[in-house]
C-alpha cells in the first residue's frame, strides 16, 4: 500500500475486519499516557502566537476600538476554551468521532451552503466566510478542516472503495469537488486549496497512488485558476501580483511589499519585540496572514527560524503519531491534521515572502481567528488522544 506504513497491528487489525475497530475500543498501555512532548511543543507555539498577536495587533485594537488589547482579549478567550476543550477531547476515545464522522460531514456542509445565504452569512472584505451567531461570527470552514479528514479516514477503513482503482477514487473526489466548490463561493481560495490538500494526504496515505493524483492536480489547478478569475478579478488581481511584487505597490501588490519591507528590517536579530514600525498602519491587518512577517520584523532572522523549527517539530511530531497510532483509522485521522498544519504553515510563510501568490492563509497558533484556534486546539486534543493508544515497535 503506497503511503503511510503502517504498525503492524494496524494492518492486521484491517486485514482481519476493519469495521471491529469501531466497537472494540482499543486500551492504553498505562492511563495518561499521552505524547508529553508533543503536548509541550503546542503550548510553546500558543503562548509564542499569544504574545506576536498581542504586540502585532496593538496598534489597530487602539486604533480600531480604543483597546490595545482587543484582538488580544478575544483570541486569550477562544484559547483558553480551547485548552479546557482540548483536555477533554483527548480524554475521548478516537472512535467516537469515527461513529459521528457522517454526520459531521454533512453539518459541515450545510453550514457551508448557509454561509452564502444573505443575512445569515457575513461578508469581510469582500469574503462571505462567516456565520452570523448572537455571541461570535464563526468560519464552518475551520470546522470542515478536521472533519474532512475524519470522514475520508472512515470511508477508507471500511474498505467500501478500492483506493488503488480509479473508480474507487471517484466518492472522494466528488466529495471534495463539492466542498471546494462552496469554498470558492465564498471566495475562499486558501481555505479550498488547505481542505483539498487533507483530503489528498488522506488519500495518498490511503493508498491511492501518486500518478493519479498529480493528473488529477493538473486539471484541478486550472480549474481553480478559472474559478478565481471569474468569481473575483480583484482577488485574481492579488494572486498574481506575487510575480512582480514591487511593480504596483500602491494597489494590488501593497501588503505584499509591506511584508517584505517588514521582513527586510528585522535583519539577523529583529528591532526587539513590541518595536515593529509596519504594524503602525503600513500593513494592512498584521496581526493575521501577514503575522509572520512581522515575526520577522521583531525577532529578526533567528525568531522566525525557532518559530519554524518548532512547527517543523510539531509536525515531525504528529507524523510519528501517525506511524505509531493502533489501527487505520486514526493514522489516517493523524495524517490529515498533520497535513493541515504543513500545508497552513508553509503556505502562510510562502506568501509573507511572496514566494506563491497571496491566497490568505492563516498561521496556526499565531493569526487572530477564535473559530481557528478553537478547533486547532480541539485537533491538538484529538492527536493527543490517538498518543495515547500508540503502539511503538
Amino acid at each position: 500500500m503506497a503511503g503511510v506504513a503502517y504498525p503492524k497491528r494496524a494492518v492486521q487489525q484491517n486485514k482481519t475486519s476493519s469495521r471491529s475497530n469501531a466497537t472494540k475500543p482499543i486500551r492504553a498501555k498505562r492511563a495518561g499516557d499521552i505524547d508529553y512532548t508533543f503536548l509541550f511543543i503546542v503550548i510553546l507555539l500558543l503562548a509564542a502566537g499569544l504574545v506576536m498577536l498581542l504586540s502585532a495587533s496593538a496598534p489597530a485594537a487602539n486604533r480600531i476600538y480604543g483597546n490595545s488589547y482587543y484582538f488580544f482579549l478575544k483570541q486569550f478567550a477562544c484559547a483558553a476554551v480551547g485548552l479546557v476543550g482540548m483536555y477533554f477531547v483527548s480524554k475521548i476515545n478516537y472512535n467516537t468521532y469515527k461513529a459521528l464522522a457522517p454526520k459531521l460531514m454533512l453539518i459541515c456542509t450545510i453550514l457551508l451552503v448557509l454561509v452564502l445565504i444573505p443575512g445569515i452569512g457575513a461578508s469581510h472584505n469582500g469574503s462571505k466566510r462567516w456565520l452570523n451567531t448572537p455571541v461570535i461570527e464563526i468560519q464552518p470552514s475551520e470546522f470542515m478542516k478536521p472533519v474532512i479528514a475524519m470522514y475520508f479516514a472512515r470511508l477508507i477503513d471500511s474498505g467500501k472503495y478500492d483506493l488503488k482503482q480509479i473508480k474507487g477514487n471517484l466518492p472522494y473526489i466528488g466529495v471534495l469537488l463539492v466542498v471546494v466548490g462552496l469554498m470558492l463561493m465564498e471566495t475562499h481560495l486558501s481555505g479550498a486549496i488547505v481542505i483539498a490538500g487533507i483530503g489528498v494526504a488522506v488519500m495518498i496515505a490511503g493508498g491511492t497512488p501518486i500518478k493519479p493524483v498529480l493528473v488529477g492536480a493538473l486539471i484541478l489547478v486550472p480549474v481553480l485558476i478559472i474559478g478565481v478569475h471569474a468569481l473575483s478579478p480583484v482577488r485574481w488581481a492579488r494572486v498574481t501580483s506575487f510575480i512582480d511584487p514591487f511593480k504596483d505597490i500602491r494597489d494590488e501588490s501593497y501588503q505584499v511589499a509591506q511584508g517584505l519591507y517588514a521582513i527586510g528590517s528585522g535583519g539577523v536579530f529583529g528591532l526587539g519585540l513590541g518595536q515593529s514600525v509596519q504594524k503602525y498602519s503600513y500593513l494592512p491587518e498584521p496581526y493575521n496572514d501577514f503575522i509572520f512577517a512581522i515575526v520577522c520584523e521583531e525577532l529578526g532572522l533567528v525568531g522566525a527560524a525557532v518559530v519554524i523549527l518548532l512547527f517543523a517539530a510539531l509536525i515531525l511530531r504528529a507524523i510519528r503519531i501517525a506511524m505509531n497510532a493502533s489501527d487505520t483509522y486514526s493514522s489516517l485521522v493523524a495524517i490529515g491534521i498533520a497535513a493541515q498544519l504543513a500545508i497552513q504553515t508553509i503556505l502562510n510563510i510562502a506568501v509573507a515572502t511572496s514566494s506563491v501568490p497571496n491566497t490568505g492563509v492563516a498561521l496556526p497558533f499565531f493569526s487572530y481567528g477564535g473559530t481557528a484556534i478553537l478547533t486547532l486546539l480541539l485537533e491538538m486534543g484529538v492527536l493527543l488522544n490517538i498518543s495515547r493508544y500508540s503502539v511503538k515497535d
